[in-house]
């Protein structure tokens, strides 16, 4: 990227930020245009990481999760970017391998923790040049859920105490930002599970409380559906630490008066499902020309958009012993990313008009010198002016969650997908052992239906508003 910065500013006369380069007072024509094609080229080549992620994508899209791996792999095997480690982490993980995706997810953090103090030279460039020449330190709901997967990596590792360590950096980080509205009410659940799991009630109360406030406060913005599980957790919790006064508030506020909470007994234990369905949105790009002010001419910006309406997914329950349990959306990604884009979009079109009127000043300033030289300058700025269009794209579309009390023992479970007709397309089956007073995990991603059994099965009447809940998608592989 440094050799593209330094390309373009010769082009421009911009000072250099390569010591080398700024020796060279003049170039040949010949030079000018191979430094074009070179810049072209280069810019053209990292212009789309949207597009990159497609093709990546495929794999998962059709059933076949090992062979997304081996794309993401072999491109970026040199690669130690943010952006590229979060993807190949996330395909690690879907593939099973859960300490190799710790592994290249520690290298994502380490790079995000480099970034926060970016240079000088590459805020220059993002506003010279081109956006994708900023280092790419991910959204802050990416960085909070890249700690979320690394502790369900260790959840699954069954290291429980390293998926807390997850638990207590993420909130450090969230106190650094200290923006309330960053707070990740998926995450504050989850940490209150493994603090449960650890015998830690005390702090497991006081991440179901922040949890359920950060539901509350974002519904609708960031979090749709307020998830009923969150609610009687945090009622149970209470009940069980003895805090009546509090409980009673909540239940009310909740209007939840028919509420009971499970007794705690050595004859139970606790399955939580934990779902990843569905594939995060990717990022386009668009264009659209703006009137500047400031140099009386309407200018090409372009800027990354969220240009299709959210995928549907299929409806997905749980089956256990012939009683169906919903999951329910715990951190709708596809909302999240679009929130984290409109409230980025500000800076975006302000740096991208800015951009616009930098390159247009310098292809005035070159067509005064020479046609030549415009025309240079004219199919340089067209071959930079790209937008940013990295975002982590093996994100779930939805983390949808389900707990269920069962007896201690050997238990057979299904994860079952319906259409909107009610039929099973797709079934992800798995042996659970319940241990007493303790929590078991299955956690899964699935992205497409791979069909498992013959005909297709209807939906039980024990499912509540199976009808009004179901949904389609064409884009929905078990990863087991």
């Amino acid at each position: 990227m440094s050799a593209i910065r330094d390309a373009y500013q010769l082009l421009t006369n911009q000072p250099s930020f390569s010591c080398k380069l700024m020796h060279h007072s003049s170039l040949s024509l010949f030079l000018k245009l191979s430094l074009v094609l070179v810049l072209g080229v280069s810019i053209q080549s990292c212009a789309s990481y949207g597009s990159h992620a497609t093709t990546m994508r495929d794999g998962l899209l059709t059933g076949r999760p090992e062979l997304s791996l081996a794309i993401a792999e072999e491109k970026d095997k040199d690669m130690d970017d943010v952006v590229s480690s979060l993807d190949k982490g996330m395909l690690r993980r879907i593939n099973k391998d859960f300490t190799g995706s710790n592994e290249i997810f520690e290298v994502a953090k380490q790079e995000i923790e480099k970034l926060y103090g970016i240079s000088l030279t590459e805020n220059l460039a993002a506003v010279s040049i081109n956006e994708t020449l900023r280092g790419y330190e991910g959204d802050r709901y990416e960085q909070l859920l890249l700690h979320a997967y690394m502790a369900m990596n260790y959840i699954q590792l069954g290291q429980l105490d390293s998926a807390r360590v997850e638990m207590l950096q993420a909130n450090v980080k969230m106190m650094e930002w200290g923006d309330e509205p960053d707070e990740d009410a998926f995450l504050r659940y989850l940490e209150g599970i493994i603090y449960e799991n650890l015998g830690e009630d005390d702090s497991a109360l006081i991440s179901y409380r922040k949890a359920y406030t950060v539901y509350k406060d974002k519904a609708g913005e960031q979090y749709p559906v307020m998830p009923e599980r969150i609610k009687k957790d945090l009622l149970r919790m209470l009940a069980w630490q003895g805090l009546w006064d509090e409980y009673k508030t909540y239940k009310k506020e909740m209007n939840m008066p028919d509420f009971k909470p499970v007794q705690d007994s050595n004859k139970y234990g606790e399955l939580v499902v934990i779902l990843n369905n569905g594939l995060a949105p990717i990022r386009n790009e668009k264009a659209l020309y703006i009137f500047s002010q400031e140099v009386q001419q309407n200018l090409r910006v372009a800027f990354p958009a969220y240009d299709q309406p959210k995928q549907k997914l299929y409806l997905a329950q749980v089956n256990i012993d012939g009683k169906q349990f919903p999951l329910e959306t715990v951190e709708d990604i596809d909302k999240l990313a679009r929130y984290s884009l409109e409230q980025e979009m500000p800076g975006i079109m302000a740096r991208a008009t800015a951009r616009a009127v930098v390159k247009y000043n310098s292809q005035k300033t070159a067509s005064d010198k020479s046609s030549i030289a415009g025309l240079l300058m004219t199919v340089t700025n067209l071959a930079t002016e790209r937008a940013d269009t990295r975002s982590w794209t093996t994100l779930p579309l939805e983390i949808q969650l389900q707990r269920v009390l069962l007896p201690v023992g050997e238990h057979t479970i299904q994860i079952q997908f319906l259409n909107a007709a009610g039929m099973v397309v797709d079934v992800i089956e798995e042996a659970v052992s319940i241990k007493p007073k303790r929590q078991s995990f299955v956690i899964k991603h699935w992205n497409t239906p791979v069909p498992k059994i013959k005909s297709g099965k209807k939906m039980s009447a024990e499912m509540p508003g199976a009808q009004d809940h179901a949904r389609e998608t064409d884009v929905a592989t078990s990863a087991k």
